[in-house]
């Protein structure tokens, strides 16, 4: 019989619940409305070059759909692949994930890293896509498997 890596006793649940509430205080976030008016600023060309809608989901949930100008990260290389996709740390950085979780610590991460302007989307794309917002089918499927050369 195949065991879960993982618990999902309440418990752990608990903990988890927690430390998002821990960290929740600690972490800016940003409404749906203000989202949509940063993007909406240039609807054509989308927000301006010191923005940035990272979404941090899962690679399974990206290729599904994903909130339009939105730029694919992952939540598992965050911390090693920030600097290629924001290299100014004084940018604005919004992250969003399904519900606002994975988000909330990703933006706390970003913080503790030395970004400045770090957000969290309230209540995901969950909430995007209930209050009927548009959204991007991909066109474009990611992999989370990458090929590494050989060591010399």
């Amino acid at each position: 019989m195949f065991k879960r890596a993982f618990s999902s006793t309440i418990a752990s649940r608990g903990l988890y619940k927690d430390y998002i509430a821990k960290l929740t205080p600690t972490v800016k976030q940003i409404s749906l409305a203000g989202l949509k008016q940063k993007i909406a600023a240039d609807p054509i060309h989308g927000p301006p070059k010191t923005f940035h809608l990272l979404d941090v989901r899962e690679t399974y949930e990206w290729n599904e759909d994903h909130i339009p100008f939105a730029t694919y990260t992952g939540r598992g290389n965050l911390e090693r692949d920030i600097q290629q996709i924001v290299p100014d740390v004084h940018d604005e950085i919004v992250l969003y994930c399904a519900g606002g979780f994975r988000s909330i610590i990703a933006a706390d991460t970003l913080t503790k890293m030395g970004y400045k302007n770090v957000y969290s989307l309230k209540g995901g794309i969950g909430a995007w896509k209930n209050e009927g917002n548009h959204i991007v089918t991909n066109q474009v499927v990611y992999s989370d498997r990458v090929e590494y050369g050989k060591p010399e």
